[in-house]
């Protein structure tokens, strides 16, 4: 990874926190396994939210920028994820929003 990508935040709010866990949880999951690089078949991730995580498949340096995973958080019904990439986080942003995130912000670490 280039030393020079920036440290991005997420943050997306959802219907209630009870949502957002159920995400977050979900986006754990997916994110251990690109992260794992894991062979094996695709997890059940995101089914419960209408979409079929094989459709996600991302792998490491071919999908995504990281070198180290993130690791989706809640704050109420704010779903955050700090990421160290140059554009992962606009796909990621469009997952959140199939997800249900009424909304996406993703700020810089020079506008936290």
């Amino acid at each position: 990874m280039d030393a020079a990508e920036p440290i991005i935040e997420i943050r997306a709010p959802f219907a209630d926190e009870f949502v957002a866990q159920e995400a977050a949880d979900a986006l754990n999951t997916w994110f251990r396994w690109i992260v794992l690089a894991l062979d094996e078949k695709t997890p059940v991730a995101f089914e419960s939210f209408g979409l079929d995580t094989a459709d996600y498949a991302w792998k490491m340096g071919e999908d995504v920028d990281w070198e180290i995973g993130p690791h989706a958080r809640t704050l109420g019904p704010e779903v955050r994820i700090s990421i160290q990439t140059h554009d992962t986080h606009l796909h990621l942003s469009g997952l959140l929003r199939k997800l249900g995130a009424l909304s996406v912000q993703c700020l810089h670490e020079g506008d936290l």
